[in-house]
């Protein structure tokens, strides 16, 4: 698509529901993991994270893009995505 810089925004790379990754559970009433606590909500059923193979994604897209001369940041606010540089979303607009 071209872009010379992108910023992620809510990719928090945490989530409280705890187990092996991948493994398939049944959704809370409530989900406490997601932006809308109804995302996976109710009779459905969800994976747990990869979080170790997100990373590994996550460092080959950084390491790709930095090999053009493109950056990604990430503007999440808090979370623990810590692999790309922070930039506050509205400063990243504004540039």
């Amino acid at each position: 698509m071209g872009f010379k810089e992108v910023a992620l925004v809510g990719a928090d790379h945490n989530f409280s529901t705890r187990g092996p990754a991948n493994k398939v559970i049944d959704a809370q009433k409530v989900d406490n993991n997601h932006f809308d606590k109804r995302y996976f909500s109710g009779d459905m059923k969800w994976q747990l994270p990869d979080l170790l193979n997100s990373e590994v994604s996550y460092e080959l897209a950084k390491d790709n893009f930095e090999c053009f001369g493109r950056r990604i940041y990430n503007s999440t606010v808090g979370g623990n995505l810590e692999l790309f540089e922070r930039i506050n979303l509205e400063d990243f607009i504004n540039n």
